[in-house]
C-alpha cells in the first residue's frame, strides 16, 4: 500500500477522531484553515477594491484552473456555481425540449438530479428513469435502450452516492453521441477519488464541488461545459459575473461571456475560494491516481471486515466497480442503524447512515488500522444493542 501517512498531520481531526466519511464531508486540512485565516486577515485589513480585485478574483481563477487540471479540462471551460443544484438548473433552462423531450437519468441518481429535470416537465421535458435491479448498480444496456433520437440529455451520476457503484461511461457517451444527445455527468462522488478526463471521454457537461473528496468545504461548486457548446447555450438564470464586463455596470444590454463563465451569476462566496483552492491543490499534489490506488486497497479492508462481522454488503465487491465508499447494512432497520451510528460517534468513530446502512469512506490519509478500529467499535456497538 502506498505510504501516504505523512499527510495525516495535515488533518488535525485525525488526532482526536477516526474519520471515515470523506464521501459526505472532507475533513478540514491545516492548509484550508490557513487559507480561511488568510482571507479573514485580508478582509480585516483591506477595502473591497483591494480584497476583491487583488486577491479574491485571482483566488477564484486558481479554483477554476485547479479544478480544470483535476478533470482534464481547460480553465475557460469551468464556471464556479453556488451548488450542483444551481448549476444543473441553469443548464436545464437552456434546453429547448420541443424537438427532443427526453432526459434519461437513473433510479440511483442523487435526488437533486431528479428534482431539476422534473422541474423541466412544465417546459416539455419527459424524464425516463433507468432502473436498478439490485439497489446497488445499474446495467449499461438499460441506459442504451432509452437513448434515441428523442433524447436531449443523458444524465449520469458517475459514482452512485449510496452504493459507490461506478457507471460505465464510455458506451453511454458513444450512444448519446450517435443519437445527437448531450451527456451531463454529476461527479460529486467521483471527483478527487476516481480519475477522470472529460476531453478524452467526450463528456459535454460535468458538475462537482469541493465539499467531499476535494476537502475544500461547503459553498463552492463547478460546472464544466465543453468549449464547442458554449455559444449554443443561453442561460436565463444570469448575473453580473456572467457578463463580459461585470465592472462596467452597463444596463443597456445583456452580453454574456463567451466561455463557460456565462453560467456564473452573482457575488461569489469568497471565503470558500481560499478553502476550496487549498483542498484541490492538496488532492492534485497527492494525485488522483495514487488516491484511487489507496482507496481500492482501503475499501477492500472494509469489505473484508464487513464479511467477518457477517454484515450485508450494499456496494460492489469488485474493486474496479466501486468508488471510495462502502455501504453495509446493520441489524434493526433504520432505527438500529441510527443507534449504532451514534454509538460510534461516542467512540470517536465518524461514519454516516442512509436508511438501514452505514456508509464508510476512507480517504488517502486513512490506514488499515483506522478501519480495523472502526469495526472493532462497530462490533461492540452491535453487541451492546
Amino acid at each position: 500500500m502506498a505510504d501516504l501517512s505523512s499527510y495525516r498531520d495535515e488533518f488535525p481531526i485525525l488526532a482526536r477522531r477516526n474519520y471515515l466519511i470523506s464521501a459526505s464531508l472532507g475533513p478540514l486540512s491545516r492548509r484550508a484553515r490557513a487559507g480561511a485565516e488568510e482571507h479573514l486577515d485580508l478582509w480585516e485589513r483591506l477595502g473591497p477594491e483591494e480584497l476583491w480585485l487583488d486577491h479574491g478574483l485571482p483566488r477564484l481563477e486558481q479554483c477554476r484552473s485547479s479544478f480544470a487540471r483535476l478533470i482534464g479540462a481547460d480553465t475557460d471551460e469551468i464556471a464556479i456555481v453556488p451548488s450542483v443544484s444551481s448549476g444543473l438548473s441553469s443548464l436545464a433552462g437552456c434546453i429547448d425540449w420541443r424537438p427532443r423531450p427526453h432526459v434519461v437519468l437513473s433510479a440511483m441518481d442523487f435526488p437533486t438530479n431528479h428534482y431539476v429535470w422534473r422541474a423541466q416537465e412544465a417546459r416539455g421535458a419527459v424524464p425516463l428513469v433507468v432502473p436498478s435491479h439490485d439497489g446497488i448498480g445499474l446495467a449499461t444496456k438499460d441506459y442504451l435502450d432509452l437513448v434515441d433520437e428523442r433524447t436531449a440529455i443523458v444524465n449520469v451520476n458517475r459514482v452512485l452516492f449510496e452504493s459507490s457503484f461506478i457507471v460505465d461511461l464510455p458506451p453511454i457517451i458513444e450512444r448519446a453521441q450517435e443519437q445527437g444527445a448531450w451527456v451531463v455527468v454529476d461527479d460529486f462522488h467521483g471527483s478527487g477519488v476516481v480519475p477522470i478526463d472529460v476531453h478524452a471521454l467526450g463528456i459535454d457537461f460535468l458538475l462537482s464541488g469541493s465539499l467531499k473528496w476535494l476537502c475544500g468545504g461547503q459553498g463552492m461548486a463547478f460546472l464544466y461545459c465543453r468549449r464547442e457548446l458554449v455559444g449554443d447555450l443561453h442561460p436565463t438564470v444570469v448575473g453580473w459575473f456572467g457578463t463580459r464586463d461585470p465592472f462596467g455596470f452597463d444596463r443597456s444590454e445583456l452580453l454574456l461571456r463567451k466561455d463557460a463563465r456565462r453560467f456564473e451569476t452573482g457575488t461569489f462566496a469568497l471565503p470558500q475560494a481560499w478553502t476550496a483552492s487549498a483542498g484541490i491543490e492538496l488532492i492534485l499534489e497527492v494525485s488522483v491516481e495514487d488516491i484511487r490506488a489507496r482507496s481500492m486497497e482501503l475499501t477492500a479492508v472494509v469489505v473484508e471486515c464487513s464479511d467477518d462481522l457477517g454484515l450485508d454488503l450494499l456496494s460492489p465487491r469488485e474493486p474496479e466497480r466501486r468508488g471510495g465508499l462502502i455501504r453495509v447494512r446493520v441489524p434493526g432497520g433504520p432505527q438500529g442503524a441510527e443507534r449504532v451510528l451514534h454509538a460510534l460517534f461516542e467512540r470517536n468513530v465518524v461514519v454516516d447512515r442512509r436508511g438501514d446502512a452505514l456508509r464508510i469512506s476512507p480517504h488517502f490519509f486513512n490506514t488499515p488500522d483506522d478501519i480495523e478500529r472502526c469495526f472493532n467499535e462497530l462490533s461492540r456497538a452491535l453487541l451492546a444493542g
